[in-house]
């Protein structure tokens, strides 16, 4: 009897034993896989193709004129009606590594002009180039401008500064809207992609702000990630990555996308100018801005002006 309950004895103790391995087994198999989940999460997705990259530079100094020359200024002018004769050219656009286009805005007039005049307009141009005193490019392919009235209409609706932007393309009698909506948090983005032929749908692009610093945005159609943009504030630099094959081929999902990209940099001194008109509108409902009649035009109605 005693040598069976010697037995017993052991018996426990040789299953304590295993249990006791088998946990700590587990244990280790489960740290194993959340530290490789871990890396999976903070690795980046190598395996996304992208089938379009676009960097934007804004140039932060006046030293690069000599690239463009001293009186291209005037060559562009003579080109274009829509290269302003308050423009000044400061920046470049690159799709994949070719210099494509330049970016010019209102420089002066934004930066010193009253907050009750003043206003962003920027519009990107060809690269001129000159081949046996045969001019080319500098034509106008696409521009973007904050409007203050529809800004103040968006931000008494979400209640907090939302800056709404128009972009006009050559060839395309329509005006885009990109507009910031509201989010808990981080920011976000939107705007339509009209029907262009028989067939074609209307379509919604959101651009998600991530949560930090910086002005980095995660470009969405429905739950799908079609493209990244990560713009550099201290740089200057904005790059674009498309990763759908068709949306990367579209015309003009890829300028308003630029577009976007361009007005990043500015978005908030944007911000603030908005909220230098709509602070007192919480309470009141009213706002000092007066809307010149360029913002007035923006809110006519099509039908109305057709009839005439």
């Amino acid at each position: 009897m005693a040598k069976k309950k010697t037995t017993k004895k052991s018996t426990t103790k040789k299953t304590k034993t295993k249990a006791e391995t088998t946990a700590k087994k587990a244990s280790t198999t489960k740290t194993t896989k959340k530290k490789g989940a871990a890396a999976k999460e903070s690795a980046p997705d190598t395996s996304r193709q992208t089938y379009k990259k676009i960097r934007i530079n804004h140039w932060r100094t006046k030293l690069h004129d000599e690239e463009l020359g001293i009186h291209q200024k005037l060559k562009y002018q003579a080109k274009t009606r829509m290269y302003a004769k308050n423009f000044d050219t400061e920046g470049v656009v690159e799709i994949d590594g070719a210099k494509k286009y330049i970016i010019a805005y209102n420089k002066d007039p934004w930066q010193e002009d009253p907050p009750e005049k003043k206003t962003l307009l920027l519009r990107l141009f060809t690269i001129m180039e000159e081949k046996m005193n045969i001019g080319k490019g500098g034509n106008f392919k696409g521009g973007i401008e904050i409007s203050i009235a529809h800004s103040l209409v968006q931000s008494f609706e979400i209640k907090y500064p939302a800056p709404v932007f128009f972009v006009q393309l050559p060839g395309n009698p329509n005006l885009i809207r990109i507009v910031r909506g509201w989010r808990l948090k981080g920011t976000r983005w939107s705007w339509p992609l009209l029907p262009q032929e028989a067939g074609d749908k209307l379509q919604m692009i959101k651009a998600k702000g991530t949560v930090g610093l910086g002005r980095d945005y995660d470009i969405y159609l429905g739950d799908v990630k079609i493209a990244r943009l990560d713009s550099q504030r201290v740089t200057k630099d904005v790059e674009i990555e498309i990763y759908n094959e068709n949306y990367a081929k579209d015309k003009e999902f890829v300028m308003i996308l630029t577009l976007f990209g361009c007005v990043c940099i500015f978005m908030e001194d944007c911000e603030d100018l908005v909220n230098h008109f709509y602070k007192g509108m919480k309470e009141t409902g009213t706002t000092s801005y007066k809307p010149p009649r360029r913002e007035i035009i923006l809110f006519r109605n099509p039908r109305f002006v057709t009839r005439r």
